[in-house]
């Protein structure tokens, strides 16, 4: 967990909430526990594929995994992408996988930079 201090502070708040942090993700279920070696074959691949769209239709997105992975079945990929998402290192919605949630990120960051609901308001 990293935290950072204002400019100001002396690190001890940084400190104090990195310590609250560890403790509440200390105490979550299944934790310390060892994640299965095809739940990490997929993760890596899923991070490691060209992707051609920044959402991906789930079906699809099993299809490729299962191609780059071998050993695995539909299920553990499936298993694999929903507990990866439950982490945040995809997300997974109903039917769509977004394989890199920082490249959704980097799409809608100048949209929500520029505050669009603001200008449509002004425009109105």
């Amino acid at each position: 967990v990293h935290c950072v201090e204002s400019v100001g502070g002396d690190g001890s708040t940084a400190r104090a909430v990195r310590q609250a942090l560890v403790q509440c993700a200390n105490a979550l279920p299944f934790m310390g526990q060892s994640i299965p070696l095809g739940y990490t074959a997929v993760k890596d691949a899923c991070a490691e594929y060209e992707w051609d769209h920044v959402a991906v239709p789930m079906g699809e997105a099993v299809s490729v995994l299962l191609a780059e992975c071998s050993g695995q079945t539909a299920g553990n990929v499936r298993g694999a992408l929903d507990f990866w998402g439950l982490l945040g290192f995809v997300v997974v919605h109903g039917a769509w996988l977004i394989p890199r949630p920082t490249d959704m990120i980097d799409l809608v960051r100048p949209l929500v930079h520029h505050d669009p609901v603001g200008a449509l308001d002004k425009t109105l």
